[in-house]
């Protein structure tokens, strides 16, 4: 694959997206790079791996037989020495998994890897990117990374490993962190 576009309809659902997402989120687990930015102004930590069968657990020996929320995946490329660079809004939601995956970091002693920062927002200004972009591949376009945005809503969004595209997303977001 060098580039694919997922199109989902509102009202639906399907497994195309979530399954993208879970197929380069272990795509990366077995092959870390050196870093994972993720932004959305709305995020929160809903079942990202379906190892319900147990079939990934040997990939992270901590994951049961059970659904794997964004949280524990993030820790576990943490723990593979992959720089987490997380942004989101300023939503409750948002907050408490930022903390989540904080937390989760500095029990694993992998704080030094992991960079928070709040995205941009006033009262009339909200910044709306949405992007997972790791060293070999990027997902972007108009879904949250929330269940919703995964599972249920409207979306259009990008998957390539075209690595001048990746490169280039990362460098206009990379900002965001500075």
């Amino acid at each position: 694959m060098t580039t694919r576009l997922i199109h989902r309809q509102a009202a639906s659902p399907s497994r195309e997206i979530a399954e993208c997402l879970e197929g380069m989120l272990l795509s990366e687990l077995l092959s870390p790079g050196r870093s994972l930015l993720v932004m959305s102004p709305w995020m929160s930590d809903f079942p990202v791996v379906d190892n319900r069968g147990g079939r990934f657990t040997s990939i992270e020996q901590s994951w049961t037989a059970s659904l794997v929320p964004f949280s524990a995946v993030l820790r576990a490329l943490l723990v593979r020495r992959v720089e987490v660079r997380l942004a989101c809004g300023p939503g409750d939601r948002d907050s408490e998994f930022a903390k989540r995956v904080e937390r989760g970091a500095q029990l694993d002693g992998t704080s030094a890897r992991l960079s928070i920062s709040p995205l941009p927002h006033s009262d009339k200004a909200l910044s709306h990117e949405k992007a997972l972009v790791a060293d070999t591949w990027a997902i972007y376009g108009s879904m949250n990374l929330t269940y919703r945005g995964v599972t249920f809503n409207g979306e259009l969004i990008t998957v390539t490993t075209d690595l001048a595209t990746v490169t280039k997303v990362g460098t206009e977001l990379r900002g965001v962190f500075a």
